[in-house]
């Protein structure tokens, strides 16, 4: 397990597509769209239900609160069915 400052239940949706973050990152499946009063631009989070380190970098219209956006490629397998979930992430040190 990673060290971890704490940890959020959050909302989950995913996007694709590509183009360019927020913050001026590639959209890449290194990077989450959060609201940045939750989650600052640059935090590292832990998603155990996608299995990996991603860092928040981007945002979008529907991203309030306690919410993420997973960027996944349109070939990975999660966005099958992936749809809306809530689960723990974990803000990490």
């Amino acid at each position: 397990m990673y060290n971890y400052s704490y940890r959020l239940e959050v909302q989950s949706t995913y996007y694709t597509g590509g183009g360019i973050t927020a913050t001026g990152l590639p959209a890449s499946e290194e990077v989450i769209a959060v609201d940045p009063r939750v989650i600052p631009y640059g935090t590292k989070v832990y998603i155990p239900y996608v299995g990996n380190i991603r860092i928040a970098a981007d945002t979008g219209g529907a991203v309030r609160g306690n919410t993420i956006d997973v960027y996944l490629n349109e070939d990975n397998p999660l966005c099958k069915g992936y749809g809306r979930r809530t689960f723990t992430v974990y803000i990490l040190e």
